[in-house]
């Protein structure tokens, strides 16, 4: 079966055609009013249209913008100095506004709520004085607050109550999609979310700007968003392309400093390129840092490697080339406090940095009643929907997922596995076979009757589920790929991508005395022998962030000679269908996890030495 392309290889190819991704004419960007004007009367905000990507000659701005700013440099304004802003930030919040436990919600959000609204109304009198809030990206996926988020809550919506200025655009922010994400942003009347070094779509270009403006009782702050081309989990989010972040805020810093007397990157790049704390891709935000002049900006604020940074106060490990980096942890535990003083037009200096855990804040109840307890309310009503029996098998425990499941067949394994062939092929896709990772499977299954919220816990992400084509011969080479992965007695386990497979691949494992001399044996597809079969093309449907998390171990593997099959080269289709709902109705279409559903082994693999 033939792949077709999606929606989105269109949209990049047209970018391409209208010159969007490169070209030799003159390249300006326009300053515009912001569609969006939170509730805050001391302020205004602006954004910058256009490509970032190539060297800028100018800005022009809108004809609705007021005579004010028809020439809106930074040293026409005047300033009462010295100037103090309170610059609050968080990052990684994957729409963690709660958090919910067994023994109920502990509010967030909220508590960020009160925090800005304090220093706000500490400063509202003050002329020499301000604040603004920004998140660093990742505002989305993680957290069950995902099951609403397509019809009735993100958190864009929550940004645009509160009056956060600006987001950096985060590599899961696009896990929906992008057509999802254009929806979601438009909805949220258009909230400003940055990304100068994405390569827009047009899908997006309405909704994405590479950096924004907020004039705070006449001090300027520019904002540059930049955002990580790592873990992209859906396929049509792989298609994205990106520029090279330290060639784009060279782009823009000659054109963009005369407009502004702050002017920060606002990244979700990572931290630094050495984390482990996440896959990164080109630079981290030392390594962006290193190679800007000296200065350049005023200050980094990141996200993406969820490090907790500065928490008592601005450390000098932080300070990197002249540019103070940030980064407040994820999930809304700390928030991030960055303090610039303005002592005159000309000199501007970090002055404070700190982060405040959101536990020790109080809680804005008006905002927590108005805005959260809502969407509490349907949340609950969500999670506590029945799915279902779960059957006694001691593989779909914890301890299984955690520790077998590179060493042996697994039921749960098996039945997910199950799942994904028997919904795909509900919606029309010819498919052969399915497989699964470890990546989609964060805990196990309780042994009593099933509920949403459980199934949530086990499969937190959204992936969603993707097509493959291999050959016979290149299926072979997988599977002996494969084998090579598999746990191996005596030595630790590690994220190595082993794979699993549905019931229609059988076949051996024999391990050897090293991964090198590891060998496959008696392999079929669907009953038939694979060696009769090396010139059919198969189709297999998997999820979108298959064996990403195994990066670090096939880079140590091809330096030790390892062949390692690459599985982002082969011919990809994105079906649009999100993993986790599909298999919740698949599941409740079973009666639950059952061993007539799948939740069951066979011998289908077998693993020797």
């Amino acid at each position: 079966m033939a792949l077709n392309e999606k929606n989105s290889q269109r949209d990049l190819q047209a970018a391409h055609e209208q010159g969007f991704l490169g070209s030799d004419h003159p390249n300006t960007l326009t300053i515009a009013s912001c569609p969006f004007q939170a509730p805050c009367t001391q302020r205004q905000r602006f954004v910058f249209r256009g490509d970032a990507t190539r060297p800028t000659t100018g800005i022009e701005v809108e004809n609705n913008i007021s005579s004010r700013y028809q020439i809106p440099t930074a040293t026409s304004l005047p300033v009462h100095t010295p100037f103090r802003l309170k610059i609050l930030h968080f990052n990684d919040l994957h729409g963690r506004i709660s958090h919910l436990t067994s023994t109920g919600n502990t509010p967030v959000f909220s508590r960020i709520v009160s925090r800005y609204k304090n220093q706000q109304q500490k400063y509202r009198n003050n002329p020499q004085a301000g604040a603004l809030l920004l998140s660093a990206g990742d505002d989305m996926v993680g957290t069950p607050f995902d099951i609403l988020m397509a019809e009735q809550h993100h958190p864009y919506e929550l940004y645009q109550d509160l009056g956060v200025d600006a987001a950096a655009l985060g590599n899961h922010d696009l896990d929906l999609g992008i057509q999802t994400l254009s929806h979601i942003i438009e909805r949220s009347k258009k909230f400003p979310v940055l990304s100068a070094n994405l390569h827009v779509p047009p899908t997006l270009k309405p909704w994405v700007y590479p950096s924004a403006l907020v004039d705070v009782k006449g001090v300027r702050v520019g904002i540059i968003g930049l955002t990580t081309a790592a873990q992209m989990k859906s396929a049509e989010a792989r298609l994205l392309k990106f520029a090279d972040p330290v060639e784009v805020v060279n782009n823009l810093l000659p054109v963009l400093r005369p407009y502004c007397h702050v002017l920060i990157v606002l990244s979700h790049l990572g931290y630094d390129l050495h984390a482990t704390s996440a896959a990164m891709e080109g630079y981290g935000d030392r390594q962006l840092a290193e190679a800007l002049p000296y200065g350049a900006v005023d200050a980094i604020i990141g996200g993406h490697t969820h490090h907790i940074l500065n928490e008592s106060g601005l450390s000098p490990n932080n300070i990197v080339n002249g540019i103070p980096i940030m980064q407040a942890g994820s999930m809304g535990r700390f928030l991030g406090e960055l303090t610039i003083t303005l002592q005159d037009q000309q000199t501007v200096t970090v002055t404070n940095a700190k982060l405040t855990a959101t536990s020790d804040l109080p809680i804005d109840q008006s905002f927590e009643e108005e805005h959260i307890a809502p969407i509490l309310g349907s949340l609950e009503q969500k999670l506590t929907q029945p799915l279902g029996k779960v059957e006694t098998h001691p593989d779909l425990a914890i301890d299984a997922v955690l520790n077998d499941f590179a060493s042996r067949e697994l039921a749960i394994a098996n039945f997910v596995t199950a799942g994904m062939l028997a919904q795909v092929k509900k919606q029309g896709y010819d498919v052969d076979f399915a497989m699964t990772d470890a990546t989609v499977l964060s805990t196990g299954l309780p042994a009593r009757p099933l509920m949403y919220s459980d199934w949530f816990a086990l499969m937190p992400y959204s992936d969603t589920l993707s097509l493959f084509q291999l050959t016979g011969k290149q299926l072979q080479q997988f599977l002996l790929d494969n084998a090579r992965r598999a746990n191996r007695r005596r030595e630790p386990h590690i994220e190595r991508g082993f794979i699993q497979f549905s019931e229609q691949i059988r076949y051996k494992i024999i391990r050897g005395g090293d991964r090198h001399s590891t060998q496959i044996a008696e392999v079929s597809v669907n009953g038939c022998s694979l060696q009769e079969q090396l010139d059919q093309t198969f189709t297999i449907v998997s999820h979108s962030f298959l064996r990403q998390p195994a990066s670090h171990w096939e880079t140590a593997a091809q330096e030790q000679k390892l062949a390692v099959m690459k599985l982002d080269t082969l011919p990809t289709k994105d079906t649009g269908l999100f993993l986790r709902e599909e298999l919740i109705d698949y599941t409740k279409s079973q009666g639950g996890v059952l061993r007539s559903g799948g939740a069951k082994t066979d011998e289908r693999l077998h693993i020797s030495d």
